[in-house]
């Protein structure tokens, strides 16, 4: 009869756990060569988006869909195709910033939230908000060899 308390008590651990884990969404390369995105079809669609820009990232939350991305602290909406084309041209100074790498942002039940690049090395995080709202959490940091 001891051991019962234990019991109760890790399986209360592991049920918390398992429910903290499940608000996280993730960030993750495409899962096939056919849903991948490049982007010159982000830049050509870029109204089909709202975009997002902060210090080395750039988000792209798709308009036509039910799900949201909310961002917090340092971003530029973008709303122009000259803005995005200019901020994309000064990322690709950075040598840690690899615009064939997008990311793709999925909420916690693996659902497609909107794309993402970001400089190699920054923390990015993503947490359910809400009902089909995830909030982006954006660290970025600063290599020795950074510009």
């Amino acid at each position: 009869m001891t051991g019962h308390p234990y019991i109760r008590t890790n399986a209360l651990l592991l049920a918390l756990i398992l429910l903290s884990c499940s608000q996280h969404g993730e960030i993750r390369s495409p899962s096939s060569q056919s849903s991948q995105v490049t982007l010159a079809q982000l830049q050509d669609r870029w109204e089909k988006y709202f975009i997002y820009y902060s210090t080395r990232i750039v988000v792209f939350d798709p308009i036509s869909d039910d799900k949201t991305v909310t961002v917090q602290g340092d971003w530029i909406m973008i709303e122009d195709a000259d803005k995005l084309t200019d901020i994309l041209y000064r990322l690709e100074f950075n040598p840690r910033f690899d615009p064939e790498n997008i990311l793709e942002l999925r909420g916690p039940d693996g659902d497609l939230f909107g794309y993402m690049l970001v400089a190699a090395g920054d923390l990015v995080s993503v947490k359910a908000a809400e009902a089909n709202t995830v909030r982006l959490y954006y660290n970025p940091q600063r290599a020795p060899d950074a510009p």
